[in-house]
């Protein structure tokens, strides 16, 4: 027999923003100087769960990835080496 109450014995809490600190670095070479620091100790309040929003996370994340891997010349050459070769003519 399983006993069953009355009510609910959890009380919904109000959805308090978490606040979290994040620090985004890329490497690009084996130097320590072949990173950039993209995010250093942003603060970031999160509301809701990461599942609910892990498409937007992952696009921005994508994005700042593109946009911050674009500005270093080495990444650049190793993508698009057909742009190194138009320069020797």
């Amino acid at each position: 027999m399983i006993a069953k109450t009355r009510g609910n014995s959890r009380r919904k809490k109000k959805k308090e923003p978490l606040e979290v600190q994040v620090t985004l670095r890329f490497n690009y070479g084996d130097e320590p100087d072949d990173g950039i620091t993209v995010l250093d100790r942003q603060r970031v309040p999160m509301v809701g769960s990461v599942f609910e929003y892990r498409d937007r996370i992952f696009h921005a994340f994508t994005r700042l990835f593109i946009r911050t891997s674009l500005a270093q010349p080495k990444v650049v050459r190793e993508l698009f080496p057909i742009v190194q070769a138009l320069r020797r003519k």
